[in-house]
């Protein structure tokens, strides 16, 4: 499983923890550091999971347009002030927004590996990075290629994620299902990846609280094995993760 993603995740809780510690320091030196974050640019605002705003310090790198990005950025924690925090971005960032969004059922024609991973050092689950977005680790079944064809591979995965037709649920549970689409669905995938994809979800909540008064859970189900990538299997199974809906801001 690659690292790279799961560091940008993990980073986008780390921001707050930072700047409060070195708010309460009185070290003066240079507190600059380098850090992959999950940030939200819309409106030509660019946010935190915390809430904090990141203030680019040059227009080199800035989004150009609204979504969830996976980007890298140089900070100093102790200049945040007004929640505001100047920032450097250090290189193109990576957009990781994912509109393929569908009503009613069906089935993808590759089995996904997981829909979480927990191997006591990784945790890879989806959760919520605002009240609007879900961020959803699409761990999939890929094929045996080098590392410099790994984009071309992952290129033609399409995950989509389903809501029923009936929204109607007593309890509050919204159920989405994500389904892998790939290209090429006869080629053997002997190997698994993950990348972290984010979804607005804000019409399907606003639709579903119309409907039902409320929502507590957002629950994600997949079909997935992890001895094979064939939907055919015999071992090929649902499963499914609740995602906790209680927005902060």
């Amino acid at each position: 499983m690659k690292q790279i993603r799961m560091m940008a995740l993990m980073g986008m809780t780390l921001i707050m923890g930072m700047v409060m510690t070195a708010c309460l320091s009185s070290n003066e030196e240079d507190n600059k550091t380098t850090q992959n974050v999950i940030a939200l640019y819309e409106g030509g605002t660019l946010q935190d999971a915390s809430g904090i705003i990141l203030v680019p310090t040059s227009s080199t790198y800035v989004p150009t347009a609204d979504g969830i990005y996976s980007i890298t950025i140089e900070f100093d924690p102790t200049s945040v002030s007004n929640n505001k925090l100047n920032v450097t971005i250090k290189n193109p960032p990576y957009n990781i927004t994912n509109d393929h969004k569908s009503r009613g059922e069906g089935v993808g024609n590759i089995n996904l590996y997981a829909v979480e991973y927990n191997n006591g050092y990784n945790y890879l689950k989806p959760e919520m990075f605002n009240q609007d977005y879900i961020l959803i680790p699409c761990i999939f079944w890929m094929d045996d290629v080098s590392s410099e064809n790994y984009t071309t591979e992952y290129a033609k995965h399409h995950f989509t994620l389903l809501y029923p037709n009936d929204l109607t649920n007593a309890e509050g549970v919204l159920n989405l299902t994500l389904i892998d689409m790939v290209a090429d669905p006869t080629v053997s995938r002997y190997k698994n990846s993950y990348e972290y994809q984010a979804f607005d979800l804000r019409h399907i909540i606003s639709e579903f609280k119309a409907v039902n008064g409320k929502l507590s859970t957002i629950r994600i189900s997949g079909m997935v094995n992890k001895n094979s990538c064939d939907p055919e299997d015999g071992s090929t199974t649902t499963e499914s993760v609740d995602v906790p809906y209680n927005p902060l801001r």
